[in-house]
């Protein structure tokens, strides 16, 4: 038998007795083993409630071909290359017409001093309605070293590089022109119609060998337009 406090008086109180015999207050009643179980089951089942998800629609779902964004590719375009383009100009006191066609501007591969440092050139084909030619123009005249003077032009030789094909040409300039034309105009525009680039080398006075690159991008379409405009002119 065990005995404990009474919760009115503080009497010692068997565990048995059903009142406290000093002051009459009844015994505090004990908790059964059932309503212990019960409690239990009810904290357990509030745990696992705590732990399951309430709504299945809170859970994440695997994104859908509809959600998901494809992201879009920019792919990079190469900007064209610059192309040969045409003209043409007309005799004021014979109406002959003559056309050309050029290349884009091309500059020496190391600049050059004064007086040379804007120097720049491009190729050419002319015709008329008799004639075709093919020449190299500057936009100042080149003074050049290398070449032999005759009378009223000098012959400069010289070396071409046609993509990797390099030829040993003998080129012409009047006295003072800003121009250098080939003498075999024929094989000239064969080369230009067959090849990508064109390597021209010179010598400045006073300068270190130089060397301009021409693009021959469109040299085959813009030759064919103008000896369409010179066939016509006949």
């Amino acid at each position: 038998m065990a005995l404990v406090k009474c919760k009115e008086c503080g009497e010692k109180v068997s565990t048995k007795a059903k009142i406290c015999p000093k002051c009459g207050a009844k015994a505090p009643k004990k908790t059964s083993l059932f309503t212990w179980l019960v409690l239990v089951f009810i904290v357990l089942v509030v745990f696992v409630a705590n732990q399951t998800p309430t709504s299945t629609s809170s859970a994440k779902k695997p994104p859908t071909s509809d959600s998901v964004k494809t992201p879009k590719v920019t792919k990079k375009v190469a900007p064209p290359k610059p192309s040969w383009s045409t003209s043409t100009s007309k005799d004021e006191m014979t109406g002959k017409l003559s056309a050309y066609a050029h290349s884009p501007k091309a500059y020496p591969s190391k600049k050059m001093g004064f007086p040379y440092s804007d120097v720049n050139g491009w190729m050419g084909v002319g015709c008329d309605s008799e004639n075709e030619w093919v020449y190299f123009g500057f936009n100042s005249a080149p003074n050049l070293t290398k070449d032999k003077t005759k009378d009223g032009y000098n012959l400069i030789q010289t070396r071409i590089k046609w993509d990797g094909q390099v030829e040993d040409v003998v080129l012409t300039q009047d006295w003072g022109a800003k121009f250098i034309h080939f003498r075999n105009d024929v094989s000239a525009i064969s080369k230009i119609s067959a090849s990508s680039k064109a390597l021209l080398g010179l010598q400045w006075h006073g300068e270190q060998p130089t060397y301009f690159e021409y693009s021959l991008n469109g040299s085959s379409n813009a030759i064919s337009e103008i000896r369409a405009k010179c066939a016509s002119a006949k």
